[in-house]
């Protein structure tokens, strides 16, 4: 297996790409306004301005952003994204998430799933991962704190911050971002198939006393197509109930709660030692009964009740050729009782609008359509046998379906930038998205994970990254940790 990456703007070094020769994308974009990766240029000014407030970095800072510094990043309302308040000077950028505006950060994101749509085959996937932030309006000087970077340098002791509230929100508002880009694409002719929490047991710390600690990101899973390439048994989890019958017991869905505690410990809003309340809770029935009793989809009769099923009945195609070459919707509306609503449904090609005709209406219909074929036969047949059995379910001895809240914890990794994608976030989305031997297209490469995922599980990868630096960190992650696994080649 091996890992291509293209070095460059994603919107031009996507159109290199053959139309329809992707089976999945799995991407995670820079977030609005959050960091600058240090591709730009500046135009103008004064030379030797840094062109960030550097008053927001610590020397010694917890949160991160020491770190980027010493990469030459910045992050948040240090970011001066089209014009230096400082010098006046105008940047040149390629780079992606430093819009002026949310509305032209969505923009942008549609324009490019227009080129992703182009490269996909007509089954591919797309998982798209999404951060928020929160609006805030700051046009105010910013000073120096005892341990800042400036302490002893020849810069300000104050610089601009310069930030704006989108149009429509108000400062502190949560700005639904990851929401309102579904929202675009969906409305672009994406199907928007699930939304996927990404649940983060060490997010990053938050100095915050009015709202619970952001503990999670999202994943959105989009097709190209109504029909697409999914593999649900690729990623089945571990069911806690063994694989039979499970039609009374709920046995092992409080395991990780003893003692009948609805939260874990280490999440309470109130007491000594505690951390800030997060915004992923997660609670437990305390009883098997209760469960039984409450849980959606879960009878307290399960098992008990007679169910009657038809095991053979025709396909939807060779039903309603058979049906439309024999009779018609007016037909059967002016001589049988049935409703002519329901009649409809029987003549439909569109999956979402059709029905079979029960055995109690095909009986009153059958006579307007027997020739005494053997087409009547199978069809007769098919729509009139029945078989009975309780109502139990069986588990998949596979595991359950994989759930839409995925905990993941956050994972370094030495030399690469601050927003690195986890391996075990990724590798469920590359394994249900894209067949062994199939192509995963990141067109933000970052630091190559996705590449180095993929190559571990049969896939080859397609990587577009704009920062040199960080094709560089690619190149020597995946072909220096996976050697055996993978080639690297420059695009």
């Amino acid at each position: 297996m091996g890992t291509k990456i293209l070095t460059g703007n994603n919107m031009e070094k996507l159109r290199e790409i053959e139309s329809e020769s992707i089976d999945c994308v799995v991407s995670s974009p820079p977030y609005f306004g959050l960091r600058d990766y240090g591709t730009g240029t500046w135009e103008g000014g004064d030379p030797n301005c840094p062109h960030k407030r550097l008053t927001k970095i610590s020397k010694d800072t917890a949160t991160g952003h020491a770190g980027m510094y010493e990469q030459g990043h910045v992050v948040g309302d240090a970011i001066y994204k089209q014009i230096c308040p400082e010098c006046g000077a105008k940047r040149v950028d390629d780079q992606f998430g430093l819009e002026e505006t949310l509305e032209e950060y969505i923009e942008k994101t549609v324009l490019l799933f227009e080129e992703l749509r182009r490269v996909l085959k007509p089954q591919g996937t797309v998982w798209w991962n999404l951060g928020d932030s929160y609006a805030n309006k700051s046009s105010a000087w910013g000073g120096r704190g005892k341990n800042s970077i400036l302490n002893n340098t020849g810069l300000k002791d104050k610089q601009r911050r310069n930030t704006i509230v989108p149009e429509g929100l108000k400062a502190k508002d949560l700005m639904m971002i990851p929401a309102r880009v579904a929202i675009a694409l969906s409305e672009n002719g994406w199907y928007l198939r699930s939304e996927i929490i990404w649940h983060k047991p060490n997010p990053m710390p938050e100095s915050v006393k009015d709202r619970p600690t952001s503990a999670h990101e999202k994943i959105y899973l989009f097709s190209k197509n109504k029909k697409y390439y999914y593999d649900a048994d690729a990623i089945r989890e571990k069911a806690k109930t063994k694989p039979t019958v499970r039609n009374k017991s709920a046995e092992g869905y409080q395991a990780d709660y003893p003692n009948g505690k609805r939260f874990s410990e280490g999440e309470r809003t109130y007491g000594n030692g505690y951390a800030n309340k997060r915004n992923v809770w997660s609670t437990k029935y305390e009883s098997d009964e209760e469960e039984r009793m409450y849980r959606q989809g879960m009878s307290k009769t399960r098992g008990e009740n007679v169910v009657f099923v038809r095991t053979k009945l025709p396909t939807q195609e060779n039903f309603v050729k058979f049906i439309r070459e024999r009779t018609s919707i007016k037909q059967l509306d002016e001589e049988t009782d049935i409703k002519k609503t329901k009649i409809e449904h029987w003549f439909r090609n569109d999956e979402s609008g059709f029905a079979f005709p029960s055995v109690e209406d095909w009986k009153a219909i059958k006579d307007y359509v027997n020739d005494w074929s053997k087409d009547f036969e199978l069809i007769d047949e098919g729509l009139t046998y029945v078989e009975s059995h309780l109502d139990s379910i069986e588990s998949n001895p596979l595991g359950k379906n994989k759930r839409n809240v995925w905990t993941v914890t956050t994972k370094p990794f030495k030399g690469a930038h601050f927003a690195v994608f986890p391996t075990d976030l990724i590798e469920p989305c590359i394994k249900a998205g894209c067949p062994k031997g199939g192509t995963v297209l990141d067109p933000f490469g970052g630091s190559g994970t996705t590449g180095f995922v993929a190559n571990n599980l049969g896939r080859d990868a397609i990587l577009i990254e704009l920062n040199e630096e960080y094709v560089e960190i690619a190149k020597k992650r995946i072909g220096g940790d996976n050697p055996l696994f993978s080639e690297v080649e420059d695009g």
